[in-house]
């Protein structure tokens, strides 16, 4: 069995450093030496006694995790993250979804606090303000994961969404697209949204192209009302010439949607959409995207919990913001006028 010594003899540190990285006591170690003894534990498989820290500690060692669509494949990526590196510090993570309902949140937030998790990772649906405050008042661990609350101060760690859109319209203009049509869900209470349409826009008239706000379309979280804004846009007199799509499920639903417009992309149309998934090389075309660090958000949001939860003397409240990074595959062509 592999004792707290052997991680010491193999990090060549003292029981005490190696028990300071366990208990989170690390705010004064250095960076070389915390990934030393990490690195250490990690390669010995040492798995520390939860049961007597969380006595000890007089906690659970577990975290729960509240997500708005665990359907989505982004949040998989997520998962991973966070998964991992509460098993670095021998955090249990409990993973539930709100489905975009705020009655199944605030049951999820009450269930899980009722297990006596020792902090939360909430993707909120916007809609609980009353509850989230609660949580803040009682300052209870919390940390708020992809989509912003500007209205109270909280942990939170999340995506340039402006940036995200920059990147893909700055490219399409940069192949002389100007008609460039926008796809994505409803925005109410939905920060990622929000932003990227507000990236849009701005980045427009930072390049001098006048607003149209009938390209921008805001679909139904439906199947099929992607498919049918595609149509809309590519049936105008004035037809687009490109579309930016926000949400990985419009992605697919606008290649449809030019498929039943009888149109091709790039051919006819370009088509940019949002995260990357091993699956998107394989579409036809391949499809160019703007692909989030989703791994790194989950990472980043686990860590953030477990140094509020280790650092009780921790009063500043932090915010995290991870940059997209857009990927260039074959979907994206000069513009075409068609007849």
């Amino acid at each position: 069995m592999i004792t707290i010594n052997d991680v010491a003899k193999k990090a060549k540190v003292s029981k005490s450093s190696v028990s300071r990285v366990i208990n989170g006591n690390y705010e004064y170690m250095s960076e070389d030496l915390k990934k030393r003894i990490l690195k250490a534990m990690e390669e010995l498989n040492y798995m520390p006694n939860t049961l007597a820290q969380s006595l000890k500690k007089k906690r659970t060692q577990m975290i729960g995790i509240i997500l708005s669509d665990i359907s989505n494949p982004f949040w998989s990526e997520v998962l991973k993250g966070a998964q991992k590196e509460c098993l670095k510090y021998g955090y249990l993570l409990i993973v539930s979804t709100s489905d975009e309902d705020p009655v199944v949140e605030e049951e999820n937030v009450i269930s899980l606090k009722n297990r006596q998790v020792d902090g939360l990772i909430l993707n909120t649906t916007g809609q609980n303000t009353e509850e989230y405050r609660r949580l803040v008042e009682e300052e209870y661990p919390l940390v708020f994961l992809d989509r912003i609350h500007t209205e109270m101060k909280v942990d939170t760690v999340n995506v340039n969404n402006i940036l995200g859109s920059k990147l893909a319209i700055e490219y399409l203009l940069n192949q002389g697209h100007e008609k460039i049509g926008i796809l994505s869900y409803p925005t109410e209470n939905k920060s990622p949204r929000e932003e990227r349409i507000a990236g849009y826009k701005k980045t427009l008239i930072e390049h001098g192209v006048t607003i149209d706000e009938s390209l921008i379309k805001v679909c139904k979280q439906e199947p099929g009302s992607g498919i049918d804004a595609t149509l809309e846009l590519l049936d105008r007199s004035d037809q687009v010439t490109a579309i930016f799509s926000t949400h990985a499920t419009l992605n697919l639903e606008i290649l449809t949607g030019v498929r039943k417009a009888g149109l091709k992309v790039p051919d006819d149309v370009s088509v940019i959409g949002y995260d990357d998934f091993p699956w998107v090389p394989l579409l036809d075309p391949p499809l160019s995207t703007v692909a989030q660090p989703a791994f790194e958000l989950g990472v980043r949001a686990a860590q953030m919990l477990i140094s509020k939860m280790e650092n009780e003397d921790k009063s500043e409240t932090e915010m995290f913001q991870l940059n997209p990074e857009l990927i260039i595959r074959n979907s994206c062509a000069s513009p075409k006028v068609i007849k």
